[in-house]
């Protein structure tokens, strides 16, 4: 089963994806989280994990993987590559970066795709295609929206958002707490945050018009965990949701 949690930065996804371990945990199931460079780690109940993150291990893990993917050519009919085809990026660096995060998130995909239990992607394909729209050369929902007809689709969605004064806090908050070079190299920046609100939410709508199996949380709120965990337990009896079968 394949759980992809999406929204704007500050929105709450780390705090729900610990309440969902904690609580799918419970129920004795076995949960995988993913966030695309870090691939597959393990779930815990743990108040502290999973999803703990020091900064000099994540850009020294990203500077030792990027170097093969930039130098590689991606399959011309896969997800990434079309991702990046269909949304050209207006900054070099931003291209390259997002080349690099997007096929490390299709390799994670893939194994949560082929594997047995519960994964939970805090950063997904959906999440991936909402920062693709803020980076655009030139922004189109349009574009956005026809590139959802061929990502692949998870047997849950969790869609998190909060007001924009509430997002626009929690970032200048999240900024001066992290080290400059961990902000530079991970984060979208205030504004791009905001945008990336806007973006989330009319993908959102479409996911709800095209009915995706989608569940939408108030950030701003105390999560509604057992509430989503209820749905989860759902889906998990007979997770047989048809995942378009393309290649990642």
């Amino acid at each position: 089963m394949i759980i992809e949690l999406f929204g704007p930065p500050g929105a709450g996804k780390t705090t729900l994806l610990r309440g969902l371990c904690q609580g799918l945990a419970r129920h004795g199931i076995n949960v995988k989280t993913v966030n695309g460079y870090r691939l597959i780690e393990p779930g815990s109940a743990q108040d502290d994990a999973p999803e703990i993150r020091h900064g000099i291990g994540r850009i020294g893990k990203k500077i030792a993987t990027s170097g093969p993917i930039l130098l590689s050519t991606l399959p011309k009919d896969s997800v990434a590559a079309r991702l990046l085809a269909s949304i050209p990026l207006r900054s070099r660096v931003w291209s390259w970066r997002m080349k690099v995060d997007i096929a490390q998130l299709c390799q994670s995909w893939r194994q949560a795709r082929e594997s047995p239990g519960c994964f939970i992607f805090e950063e997904g394909m959906i999440q991936a295609l909402c920062a693709l729209g803020v980076l655009a050369r030139t922004p189109s929902l349009d574009a956005v929206r026809e590139c959802l007809a061929f990502l692949p689709r998870p047997d849950l969605v969790v869609q998190l958002d909060a007001p924009q004064e509430t997002l626009r806090r929690r970032l200048v908050d999240r900024h001066a707490q992290q080290p400059l070079l961990e902000v530079m190299l991970f984060e979208l920046g205030v504004d791009k945050g905001l945008r990336q609100a806007e973006i989330s939410r009319e993908v959102g709508e479409c996911l709800r018009q095209d009915r995706w199996p989608l569940i939408q949380v108030n950030g701003a709120e105390p999560h509604d965990v057992d509430g989503v965990v209820a749905r989860v337990l759902g889906e998990h009896v007979g997770h047989a949701t048809p995942r378009l079968a393309h290649e990642l």
